[in-house]
């Protein structure tokens, strides 16, 4: 097993501003930030209990889509505050966590019915619009949110 290292957040680490401590294991293969180190500690320990047991590989384009479509939306918003996620990190896990939803909601599709392309269409469009709805909170759920993106995208191919 691989050590674990606590001590304070410098100042060039990118960390949620009630962030004081980060728990690195390894040589940085997992971290997570706190505001006291068993905070950052525990922090650490579920990330790595949430990534190690549950990955689906099966999942892995429906991750880096989303994450990409979030991304873009954070650099429209530059600078503006992830306290709420505890930071970046956090912020991008809220918009990947759907991708299970969205794997599921393509299984039930049917790909006649549906001429564009599922992952650049949908599922990053999603990233996106989740990211932005995570900003401004207007109360849609992320079901409702899928399917009118998938409604939007059909009448495009119609």
């Amino acid at each position: 097993m691989k050590n674990i290292t606590i001590g304070p957040v410098g100042p060039n680490w990118r960390a949620a501003a009630s962030a004081h401590y980060y728990a690195e294991r390894g040589d940085g293969e997992e971290y997570a930030f706190g505001t006291t180190p068993a905070d950052a500690l525990a922090k650490l320990e579920k990330r790595e209990a949430a990534s190690s047991a549950k990955f689906d590989e099966s999942l892995a384009e429906e991750i880096a889509f989303l994450a990409l479509g979030a991304a873009d939306t954070l650099k429209e918003h530059h600078g503006e505050s992830l306290d709420a996620y505890d930071g970046y990190m956090g912020f991008i896990d809220e918009v990947i966590r759907h991708a299970p939803m969205l794997s599921e909601r393509w299984r039930r599709m049917d790909a006649e019915e549906f001429s564009g392309v599922w992952l650049y269409d949908i599922t990053e469009r999603f990233g996106r619009e989740w990211a932005e709805e995570l900003l401004n909170g207007t109360g849609v759920s992320p079901e409702e949110q899928l399917e009118y993106i998938i409604v939007d995208e059909m009448e495009k191919w119609q």
